[in-house]
C-alpha cells in the first residue's frame, strides 16, 4: 500500500542544489541558474559552490523563497532548459 503523499505548503523557503557540468565558466552558470530564478520571479540568493571529486561537475547551492507550487513547477522547467544543468534537487 502506497503512503499518502505530504502536500506542500506555501510559501516555502529552501536550499536547492543545481549540478552543472564543469565544463562552462563558473560566472556563466551562475548567471544561468540566476537568471532562471529570475523569470520566475524568485527570490534567491547564492550559497555556496563546490565541485566533485574528479572535477567534472560542481553543484550550486541557492537559498529560494517559493510562493506557489505553480512557481515551484516553473523553476524546475526553467532549469531543465538550461545545457549544463544535469539535475536539480
Amino acid at each position: 500500500m502506497a503512503e499518502a503523499q505530504e502536500k506542500l505548503i506555501f510559501p516555502q523557503n529552501f536550499d536547492i542544489k543545481v549540478i552543472v557540468a564543469a565544463t562552462v565558466p563558473i560566472e556563466e552558470s551562475k548567471a544561468n541558474i540566476s537568471r532562471v530564478f529570475s523569470e520566475c520571479q524568485t527570490v534567491h540568493s547564492f550559497v555556496s559552490a563546490r565541485a566533485s571529486a574528479k572535477g567534472n561537475y560542481i553543484t550550486y547551492t541557492y537559498n529560494i523563497d517559493l510562493d506557489s507550487q505553480e512557481q515551484m513547477n516553473a523553476v524546475y522547467d526553467g532549469l531543465k532548459n538550461v545545457s549544463e544543468i544535469k539535475f536539480a534537487i
